[in-house]
């Protein structure tokens, strides 16, 4: 009873908002700019608006679901006209082909489930026919045999009956394996379904005050979104050591933010608008600190991504067929089978699994190889629940009015990215802009899309750099000494020398140090060899002291037909505790850096010349360690 009175009032509500809202202006707005920060995307929109004298009530639709209303600027270009009332909604999509085609798989999942339970039934009667037979073949119960005719008649009755009951087994079996796979399809079309039918489309409702009639009034409006990010990427290209460095400034862009961004302005901003601009404020530091007491087991992750597992209803114990588990904070998910089974690839195990299920409480639960997982059912919720257009809404979300919206395909182009790009570069306090003239194309799909931007011609100091005891490669160094002027972020650069790659390096910069060194490829025209000279190493025990001696020797050649400098960089080993002695007895010339064991020689090498580095170093330690001196 209750329930007809509510759905009557709901009715009267629906009617009496149509016609309130009969004449609502529905006003379309196109993406004209979006500035991308490091975290998060300002989106600029603009549209015309025609007002009739005195009060209008407007909608801006199809804006992103994930804006922050907080971050909402509305403009009009008319002093006429005077906003009176912003306020953002979020509506749901009309999608009755979708519910069809949901209806219609539930009414033929349900003659699937109909169909096992026959098929099963079958199987049952089969079996306990062959039992029967099978339980039955002494003829008669003879003691003496039986005559040759008596037992081929025997033989070809089991033979007959036998292959005509496993005949009719096969065929069951492969109706049930097909209902099977047929439900299981049905489901996944459900699943598939689901997301455009729990899919909202965000809108903005204006209400202005015009003193006139006014047509093709220009109206601007921007949000931000936190679904969008960018990362810095490089191109390293060297071409000749005498020559600057080119380094190209490209940026990794993705975005989620239910609206595509076709043929946009784009500027990438090195800003973060989440991070916020308000100081920190003082508080007062206490000691102790307050301190929590677990006495819970820890809980620690699976071993494997594959997680899996069976869901139940609490009360029954039965399965429930269908339900959703999504990894919470992406967009991985599953749903059971007709055994109520599930089995899920995590994208990290840290993360918590979301099962819900419509008349079951939703509940978040921590992963585990083999999940048992329990679904309590929501009475209340079923009561409470009212289909609007598609989904599900709850009484007390209605507040006055129930929208529906037919949706319409939106076509997306996708633009190859220019390695060339025209742009402005602006420099704030805060940040450096890059605004970009050609008109670019993101989609919301999440995706990397890769932008490169300018190329910056840098004066650099290159020089060859060896580590014999872990390399026998000599490494191309490129030193960065005036890098705190350009707009340098951290991240990974993919490197060209002479326009062969040379692989993957990683730019961090420091910007309280004076050079960014960055590592150019390595110099196969060097060769490079390290040994210990076995004359003058040694291993002696002196009463209850071992004494090591060490000497190596480092051969360094130039095969070029040019002249190289080379830094030479080795080490000795530092003693950890007091009653072990280290001594460098010979430092072959080299540089000697105490405090790291660091010996370092700067060496020109002429074309083809060969130079030979040899240095030695003394340990000695008591009997009760028990270590390797290298």
């Amino acid at each position: 009873m209750k329930q007809r009175q509510f759905l009557k009032l709901l009715l009267i509500g629906v009617l009496f908002s149509s016609f309130i809202n009969a004449e609502a202006q529905n006003v379309e707005t196109n993406i004209q700019s979006v500035t991308v920060y490091r975290k998060g995307a300002m989106v600029e929109r603009s549209g015309k608006i025609d007002l009739k004298k005195g009060s209008n009530t407007l909608y801006l639709n199809n804006l992103s679901t994930e804006l922050d209303p907080n971050t909402l600027r509305i403009g009009i270009n008319n002093k006429n006209a005077k906003i009176l009332s912003v306020k953002h909604e979020i509506v749901v999509v009309n999608n009755n082909l979708a519910q069809a085609k949901n209806t219609a798989a539930d009414k033929r999942i349900a003659l699937l489930k109909d169909s096992l339970t026959y098929y099963n039934a079958q199987l049952s009667v089969l079996n306990q026919e062959e039992e029967l037979i099978t339980t039955n073949r002494n003829i008669g119960g003879q003691q003496n045999g039986v005559s040759p005719a008596a037992l081929k008649a025997m033989t070809d009755f089991y033979k007959k009956e036998l292959t005509e009951i496993e005949t009719k087994r096969i065929i069951i079996n492969k109706k049930i394996q097909y209902s099977k796979t047929e439900t299981l399809r049905l489901l996944q079309e459900k699943h598939n379904r689901q997301k455009n039918l729990q899919r909202k489309d965000s809108r903005v409702k204006l209400i202005i005050e015009s003193d006139n009639a006014l047509s093709s009034v220009p109206v601007s409006l921007s949000y931000i979104i936190f679904n969008a990010s960018w990362e810095p990427f490089y191109e390293v290209r060297v071409d000749k050591t005498d020559r600057p460095l080119d380094l190209v400034y490209g940026a990794h862009i993705r975005q989620s933010s239910t609206e595509d961004w076709n043929s946009v302005n784009l500027t990438v901003s090195t800003g973060d608008p989440s991070i916020g601009n308000a100081a920190p404020e003082f508080d007062p530091m206490y000691l102790p600190p307050v301190r929590k007491i677990n006495n819970n087991k820890p809980w620690t992750p699976p071993t494997s991504n594959l997680v899996y597992g069976i869901v139940t209803d609490k009360n029954t114990k039965e399965p429930l067929v269908g339900v959703t588990l999504v990894e919470t904070g992406t967009t991985n998910g599953t749903i059971t089978d007709i055994d109520g089974k599930f089995q899920l690839e995590m994208q990290n195990t840290r993360n918590t699994l979301t099962f819900s299920y419509i008349g079951y409480f939703t509940i978040d639960v921590k992963p585990s190889e083999d999940m048992q997982v329990s679904l309590e059912e929501d009475v209340a919720s079923l009561d409470e629940v009212v289909v609007i257009g598609y989904g599900t809404q709850r009484k007390s979300d209605i507040v006055s009015e129930i929208v529906s919206i037919d949706p319409s395909p939106r076509e997306v182009k996708y633009n190859e990215p220019e390695k060339n790009i025209p742009l402005e570069l602006t420099d704030t306090q805060t940040s450096t802009e890059f605004k970009i003239d050609l008109p670019y194309t993101i989609p919301s799909d999440d995706k990397v899309y890769d932008v490169l931007m300018l190329t910056y011609h840098i004066d650099a100091n290159y020089r060859c750099i060896s580590f014999p005891r872990q390399s026998t490669d000599a490494y191309l160094l490129a030193d960065l000494t005036n890098f705190s002027q350009y707009p340098i972020l951290k991240g990974s650069a993919y490197v060209y020398l002479d326009n062969a790659y040379q692989g993957e390096c990683e730019i961090a910069p420091d910007f309280a140090a004076d050079t960014l060194s960055i590592t150019i490829g390595r110099d196969k025209d060097i060769a490079i060899n390290r040994q210990a000279v076995k004359e003058f190493t040694s291993k002696k025990f002196i009463g209850s002291t071992i004494k090591v001696t060490k000497c190596y020797e480092i051969t360094i050649k130039n095969n070029k037909r040019s002249a190289e400098n080379v830094e030479v960089v080795d080490q000795y080993p530092l003693p950890k505790y007091s009653d072990i002695k280290v001594e460098l007895t010979d430092n072959g010339g080299a540089k000697v850096d105490t405090e790291k064991g660091k010996l370092t020689w700067m060496l020109k090498l002429e074309p083809q010349e060969k130079k030979v580095l040899r240095f030695s170093y003394e340990v000695k330690y008591p009997k009760s360690y028990n270590f390797a001196v290298e």
